[in-house]
């Protein structure tokens, strides 16, 4: 491997804590960064619970990667969550909506670039949409995108899992993509569970390493992703964390 990568994770593995207490739950894992879930934290939360969690980020040595997934309906919806994204220190914001909606491509990529903010298209799956005309699910959708919209701060986000649901090969996707990755979520998914621990399924991480090695320029850390049970989260996490690191060794 010629380059290594910090480890994060995406706040949605503890859906049901308060951010603060997600943070203290971290304290004890091997994890570095995280990607902050907007049903943590968004522009709509009260003042009394964002203040809590600006003063637990700023006291724990786990920093802010990125900020998402931000699902968004028409233009002008954006700006709220990019604001917040930079308030808190995130290198980029991922994002969700219908891939034939360039008003809204167009608002991201002036709010990249005002606000010095990666954007990551996120890929979805038939796992939590009914109707995937409506978000990004292909390689196709993708390309449509970046090709209309070459911006370097526009790219993609891989979620490995939603990808491998709807039979696209990760592996397949890095080639594709390269250089216009600037976020990854390392999710899985088995005949044992739709959403596995990383790595426990279908998704080989040493793979997806070394073709993002090989292909990408990835500065975001490799977050991990799953929506377990909350009393196995804990577990899951070092489990996934293990395989991760084990791969980058």
């Amino acid at each position: 491997m010629d380059r290594a990568y910090d480890v994060g994770v995406q706040s949605v593995v503890f859906q049901d804590y308060r951010l603060v207490d997600l943070l203290s739950e971290l304290d004890g894992t091997p994890v570095d960064h995280v990607e902050v879930w907007c049903h943590h934290l968004s522009p709509s939360t009260g003042e009394p619970a964002r203040r809590g969690a600006f003063e637990a980020l700023s006291t724990t040595d786990v920093g802010v990667c990125g900020y998402g997934v931000v699902d968004i309906d028409a233009a002008g919806g954006a700006r709220a969550h990019v604001d917040l994204a930079d308030r808190l220190g995130a290198d980029y914001v991922t994002v969700n909506y219908p891939p034939d909606a360039d008003a809204i491509t167009e608002e991201l990529v002036v709010l990249a670039e005002e606000y010095a903010v990666d954007v990551g298209i996120h890929n979805y799956s038939s796992v939590h949409h009914d109707d995937l005309s409506t978000v990004f699910s292909t390689m196709a959708d993708v390309r449509g995108v970046l090709d209309r919209y070459d911006h370097d701060r526009l790219g993609l986000c891989v979620d490995t899992g939603h990808f491998l649901v709807e039979d696209v090969a990760p592996a397949a996707v890095v080639r594709e993509f390269g250089d216009r990755i600037n976020s990854v979520h390392l999710k899985d998914t088995s005949g044992a569970a739709v959403e596995d621990v990383p790595g426990a399924g279908r998704l080989d991480i040493d793979r997806i390493i070394e073709l993002l090695d090989a292909y990408a320029d990835l500065a975001a850390p490799l977050v991990v992703e799953y929506e377990l049970p909350q009393e196995r989260a804990h577990e899951a996490l070092r489990e996934a964390t293990g395989r991760v690191r084990a791969a980058l060794e």
